[in-house]
C-alpha cells in the first residue's frame, strides 16, 4: 500500500490544477473544431432522431478531442484510425448492452487493450481511450443488430468529418512564445560582432534559459515543431562557446591582415546568418522564410572557412601554421556545422521550409518512409504491444489497473441504481493515464471542471430556458470553449466540455438540470475512486529514463554501423557486440534495415513516452528537465541522419575515410550508451569532427557524394550535442 501523499504532491497538483498556459490557448483552431460539433447539431435537432443527432456529434467530438489534445500535426490516419475505433465500439456496445455479464466481460478487453495502447505513443493510444470510452457511452441501452450498425455508421461519418475538417485546414498552435524566445538567443548570439565589451555571451546565457525554461511545459515533449526548437537551442549553446572561444583566439593571431579580414568576414557572415535564423523563426505564417541567400550565407561560410583554413596551412613560418591560427580555423569549422544544423532545424520548427537557401533539406526525409503498408504497419503494432506483455511494463500496469478499475465500477454503479451510473466508470477511465501526475491532476481537474460546468450550464437552462436554436449557439460555445482551452487548462476545457456532453446527452429529454445533478454525484464517485486506486499502486518514471535512453542508443548505434558499413566498404564495424542485431550492408539485406529501423523506431517511442511521464511526477521524482528533452531531440536527429543516408546509395567504392568515421561514431554512441546505462561519466569522443571533415575534403567535386556528405554532417553533429548534454558543463565533444 503506498504512503499518504506529501503536502508538496498536494500543492503541486492543485498548482497544475489552476494553471493555464497562454501560449497553449487556440481559440481559431478551437471555433474550427467546434465546426462540425454544433453542425450536427443544429442539423439533428431540426431533421433527425436524437440518436442519431448524439451519434454524429459525439463522434466529431471525440476525434476533435484526440486532434487538439495530440498537437497540430496528429496524423490523418490516426484520426481516421480512431473514428473506425468509436465506431467499432458503438456497435459493440449495442450489441453486448443486453447481458450485463457479457458487457463487462467486453469491457475488461476493451479496458486492457485499450490500456496497453499507451506504448504506442500519445497519438495512437488515444484510440485506445476512446474505445472505452464508446463503449460505455453507447452501451447505455440495448439494441438491435441493425440499430447497432447504423449507430456505429453515424459515429464512423461524425469522426471522418472532424478528421476530413482537420487535414483541410490544419490549424496548429503556433509556439509563438517559444520561438519568440529562440529567436531571442540568435539575436543576442548575432550581437556579439562588434561587441568588445563581452556582455553579448552573458546576455545570450541569458537568452538560453529563457528560451529553455519555455519549451519544459511535459506537454511539449511529444511535439516535433517544440523538439525542433529545443534543438535549435541547444544547437545555440555550443555555438556560444565557439564564439567565445574564437573571441579570443582572434587576439593572439599574427599581424597578417589577409588572416584578420578573413576572420572577419566569416564573423560577419556569421552575424548575417544567426539574424537571419531569428527573423525566419519570428516571421508570420505563410511566409516561406529568408529566399535570399544572403540572409543565410551558409555557402559564403563554408568559402570564407575554407579560404582561412587555406591561408593558414601556407603561411610562410618554416614550421606551419602556429597554433592560434590552426585553432581559429578547427573552431570555425565546428561552428560551420552546428550552423549548418540549425538552418536545418529551423525548417521544422516553424512548420515552414526555409527556401532555396538549403535545397538539400528536403533529401534529408527519407522518401520511404512516407508509404505506409497496412500489413506490415499492423504487425509493428503487434509486435510493440507484445513486447509490453510483462508486468515490468508501464503499459501493461496501466492496462491491468484499467481493466480491473472501470469494470468494477460499472458493476457497483449497476447495482447502487444511482442515476446515468454509466458516468463513473466513464470519470475513472477519463482520470486513469499511466504516469502519477497526469492522473492526480486529471482527476482533481475534473471533479473542479465538472462542478463548475454544471453549475453554469444548469444555470443557463434554468434562467434562459433556451429553445433549439439557442441551444444550438450554446453547443457552438461549449465546444469552441473545450477544444480551445484543454490543452491549455485541463479544467477550463473540463467545464465547456462538461455543458456540451449534457446539451448532447439531453437531446430529446425535458430533465436536463436532473441530468446535470447526476453527472456530477458520479464524476465526483468515478474520478475519486481512479485516484485511490492510483495512490495504492503507483508507477514511477525516472527509473527507466535512463534505461530507455541507452536502449534507443543501443539500437541506433546498431542501425548506424549496419549503414555505415554500406559506404565504409566492410562487413561491419569492429566494437559492435553480438548481442545486438547482424549488421546489414544497405542492398545485401533490406529486411535487416528495417528490423533495425523498426527497433530504432520503437525505442524512441519507448524513451520519449518515459520522459514526458516523468517530467509530469513530482520533482523530486521527475528526470532532469533539460538532460530529457535534450536528448530525445539530438537522438531524434541522429537517427534522421542514418535514415537519410539509408536512402543514399554507397556507390562502387568505398568512401574515403568512411571506415574510420563509422568506427569513431559507433565508439561514440557505444559511450553514451554506456554512460546513460551505468551513470558512469561519459569522458571524451573520438575526433568525429576531424574524421567529417577528411571525409568532406575527399568528396569535393564529387556532386553524387553530396547528399551523403550532408547526412553525415548532421550525424556528427547531432552525436557530439547528445555527449555534451550528457556531459553537463564539461565538453565531450570532438569538435
Amino acid at each position: 500500500m503506498s504512503a499518504p501523499l506529501p503536502p508538496s504532491i498536494v500543492r503541486r497538483t492543485v498548482r497544475d490544477t489552476v494553471r493555464i498556459d497562454r501560449s497553449l490557448i487556440a481559440p481559431v483552431a478551437g471555433a474550427v473544431t467546434a465546426v462540425p460539433v454544433a453542425l450536427f447539431y443544429g442539423l439533428g435537432v431540426a431533421l433527425w432522431t436524437p440518436g442519431a443527432t448524439s451519434s454524429l456529434a459525439l463522434g466529431a467530438l471525440f476525434v476533435g478531442l484526440a486532434a487538439r489534445l495530440n498537437g497540430p500535426r496528429l496524423a490523418p490516419s490516426a484520426m481516421a484510425a480512431d473514428a473506425v475505433g468509436l465506431s467499432v465500439s458503438a456497435i459493440v456496445a449495442g450489441l453486448t448492452a443486453g447481458s450485463l455479464w457479457l458487457h463487462v466481460g467486453t469491457l475488461v478487453v476493451w479496458c486492457f487493450a485499450g490500456g496497453l495502447m499507451v506504448a504506442l505513443g500519445p497519438g495512437r493510444s488515444v484510440i485506445g481511450v476512446h474505445g472505452v470510452m464508446a463503449l460505455i457511452v453507447f452501451g447505455r441501452a440495448p439494441r438491435s443488430v441493425t440499430e447497432s450498425i447504423a449507430m456505429g455508421l453515424l459515429v464512423l461519418v461524425g469522426g471522418l468529418a472532424q478528421t476530413g475538417v482537420q487535414v483541410a485546414v490544419r490549424m496548429p498552435i503556433g509556439l509563438r512564445p517559444q520561438r519568440r524566445a529562440t529567436a531571442e538567443v540568435f539575436r543576442s548570439l548575432a550581437s556579439g560582432y562588434g561587441d568588445r565589451t563581452g556582455a553579448w555571451s552573458a546576455a545570450t546565457a541569458r537568452a538560453i534559459d529563457a528560451a529553455t525554461l519555455t519549451l519544459r511545459p511535459a506537454a511539449l515533449v511529444v511535439r516535433r515543431d517544440a523538439e525542433a526548437l529545443r534543438g535549435m537551442v541547444d544547437e545555440a549553446r555550443r555555438i556560444r562557446l565557439e564564439l567565445v572561444t574564437i573571441e579570443g583566439l582572434t587576439r593572439r593571431l599574427p599581424e597578417d591582415p589577409s588572416t584578420r579580414d578573413t576572420v572577419d568576414e566569416l564573423r560577419h557572415l556569421v552575424d548575417r546568418l544567426l539574424r537571419g535564423l531569428a527573423d525566419a523563426l519570428v516571421a508570420p505564417r505563410g511566409v516561406a522564410g529568408p529566399a535570399d541567400p544572403e540572409a543565410l550565407p551558409i555557402a559564403g561560410i563554408r568559402a570564407a572557412s575554407g579560404a582561412l583554413a587555406a591561408a593558414v596551412a601556407g603561411e610562410p613560418t618554416g614550421h606551419g601554421p602556429d597554433a592560434a591560427s590552426a585553432a581559429v580555423v578547427g573552431h570555425f569549422l565546428s561552428l560551420r556545422g552546428q550552423l549548418r544544423a540549425a538552418v536545418r532545424l529551423v525548417g521544422p520548427a516553424t512548420d515552414r521550409s526555409v527556401g532555396p537557401v538549403v535545397p538539400s533539406v528536403a533529401r534529408m526525409r527519407p522518401r520511404g518512409l512516407h508509404r505506409v503498408h497496412p500489413v506490415a504497419s499492423l504487425r509493428a503494432v503487434t509486435g510493440v504491444l507484445s513486447e509490453h506483455l510483462t508486468p515490468a511494463s508501464p503499459a501493461f500496469r496501466h492496462a491491468l489497473r484499467l481493466a480491473v478499475v472501470v469494470p468494477l465500477l460499472a458493476l457497483v454503479g449497476q447495482h447502487l441504481g444511482l442515476g446515468r451510473s454509466y458516468w463513473i466508470p466513464l470519470s475513472a477511465a477519463v482520470v486513469l493515464r499511466p504516469d502519477f501526475a497526469a492522473t492526480m491532476t486529471r482527476g482533481v481537474a475534473r471533479v473542479v471542471g465538472s462542478v463548475v460546468g454544471v453549475g453554469a450550464i444548469g444555470a443557463v437552462l434554468a434562467g434562459l430556458h433556451p429553445g433549439p436554436g439557442a441551444t444550438t449557439v450554446l453547443v457552438a460555445v461549449a465546444a469552441w470553449g473545450a477544444f480551445t482551452f484543454v490543452q491549455s487548462n485541463y479544467a477550463v476545457g473540463v467545464s465547456f466540455l462538461t455543458g456540451l456532453v449534457l446539451l448532447l446527452a439531453s437531446v430529446g429529454q425535458a430533465d436536463t438540470l436532473g441530468i446535470a445533478g447526476d453527472r456530477l454525484l458520479d464524476t465526483v464517485v468515478g474520478g475519486t475512486a481512479a485516484l485511490v486506486a492510483y495512490v495504492l499502486w503507483p508507477t514511477w518514471s525516472r527509473a527507466q529514463v535512463s534505461q530507455l535512453l541507452a536502449r534507443l542508443v543501443s539500437c541506433q548505434r546498431a542501425y548506424a554501423t549496419a549503414v555505415l558499413a554500406g559506404f565504409a566498404g566492410v562487413d561491419g564495424v569492429d566494437g559492435v557486440d553480438g548481442s545486438s542485431s547482424e549488421p546489414a550492408r544497405p542492398g545485401d539485406s533490406v529486411p535487416g534495415l528495417r528490423d533495425l529501423a523498426r527497433d530504432t523506431r520503437l525505442a524512441y517511442t519507448d524513451a520519449q513516452a518515459a520522459v514526458a511521464r516523468s517530467l509530469a511526477e513530482p520533482p523530486s521524482k521527475q528526470v532532469d528537465a533539460d538532460l530529457g528533452p535534450g536528448l530525445l531531440a539530438a537522438l531524434r536527429r541522429v537517427t534522421r541522419a542514418v535514415h537519410g543516408l539509408r536512402t543514399e546509395p554507397p556507390g562502387d567504392a568505398p568512401l574515403p575515410g568512411g571506415a574510420e568515421l563509422a568506427s569513431a561514431v559507433d565508439a561514440a554512441l557505444l559511450r553514451i550508451s554506456d554512460a546513460l546505462g551505468s551513470g558512469r561519466d561519459i569522458g571524451g569522443l573520438p575526433p568525429l569532427r576531424t574524421l567529417y571533415h577528411r571525409v568532406e575534403d575527399a568528396c569535393a567535386g564529387r556532386p553524387e557524394r553530396a547528399g551523403v556528405v550532408i547526412h553525415l554532417d548532421e550525424l556528427v553533429n547531432a552525436v557530439d550535442t547528445a555527449a555534451e548534454l550528457l556531459a553537463g558543463s564539461g565538453v565531450a565533444t570532438s569538435d
